[in-house]
């Protein structure tokens, strides 16, 4: 996926988990286990990537939700 598609396909994907009565909490909670998971098993391809894995790597568990409520507030952004 490019880039430029993220926004777009992140939106969707919050615009179905709300028809669908999914909670920003569960969403909140399913981007922290996806971070997770990807932190573990996908190689960054990208300095920007190598950048992100970086960051989640360091931060705590609250940081975590953060950044995954920041991802959540950037769909919610763009299903509108």
């Amino acid at each position: 996926m490019r880039m430029e598609q993220f926004p777009k396909e992140l939106a969707e994907r919050i615009r179905d988990g709300m028809a669908h009565g999914v909670t920003d909490d569960q969403m909140v909670k399913g981007i922290v286990s996806l971070g997770n998971l990807l932190g573990r098993f996908v190689k960054p391809d990208t300095p920007e990537e190598a950048l992100l894995k970086e960051m989640w790597d360091v931060a705590d568990e609250n940081e975590k939700y953060t950044m995954a409520n920041l991802v959540l507030r950037l769909g919610k952004k763009y299903a509108h």
